[in-house]
């Protein structure tokens, strides 16, 4: 997987996080894409994805204890 389709990726998923509201910062991005290039040969793919959503699975949880302790 080339950097530049990795990064159209990325881009494709923030332009829809955002369509559902959320702000994804360009230093949050770049983290995003260090972190899967650093890994990706070492772990692999399925391992990479896993990481990545369990990130958005406990943003998700925070959110709403977060939303639930307002």
């Amino acid at each position: 997987m080339g950097d530049e389709y990795l990064e159209r990726q990325v881009d494709s998923a923030i332009g829809n996080i955002e369509i559902e509201g959320h702000d994804i910062p360009k230093k949050e991005k770049d983290l995003i894409l260090k972190t899967f290039k650093k890994y990706k040969n070492r772990l692999g793919d399925k391992a990479i994805d896993s990481l990545l959503y369990g990130l958005v699975s406990e943003i998700e949880h925070e959110e709403k204890e977060n939303a639930r302790k307002k």
